[in-house]
């Protein structure tokens, strides 16, 4: 079923995008994940530390990046479920805004202009 989800998710994003209504609003995940890193990094990653405890520090970063994530999304995604096959579309929804490929492609495609130019 992941597969489906990943597949939905893929074809919606690159179909619509992410709204820019949206991310005035908001902001978009990966930005919010780029701000959280950036927040245990200050927050963990002192110079002044040995290395051994910084990399200690940077396995607890790494955990929190991925499995807090990943905690809300399955619970999320079990109450959508529940709701199947509405749920499934809307979590395929949900999952769009994580991507970032048509985002991507239009810069890419920007800063190639900009270098043809």
């Amino acid at each position: 079923m992941s597969i489906l989800i990943a597949f939905l998710s893929l074809v919606i994003e690159r179909a619509l995008g992410y709204p820019d209504w949206l991310f005035g609003a908001i902001g978009h995940p990966v930005t919010w994940f780029g701000r959280l890193i950036s927040f245990l990094d200050r927050a963990l990653n002192r110079a002044t530390e040995s290395d051994a405890r910084r990399r200690r520090r940077g396995v607890m970063a790494l955990l929190v990046i991925v499995l807090v994530p990943a905690a809300i999304a399955f619970a999320v995604q079990l109450l959508l479920w529940q709701m199947f096959p509405v749920g499934l579309i809307i979590t395929a929804i949900l999952a769009s805004t994580l991507m970032s490929q048509k985002s991507l492609a239009d810069h890419v495609e920007a800063v190639a202009d900009a270098l043809d130019t």
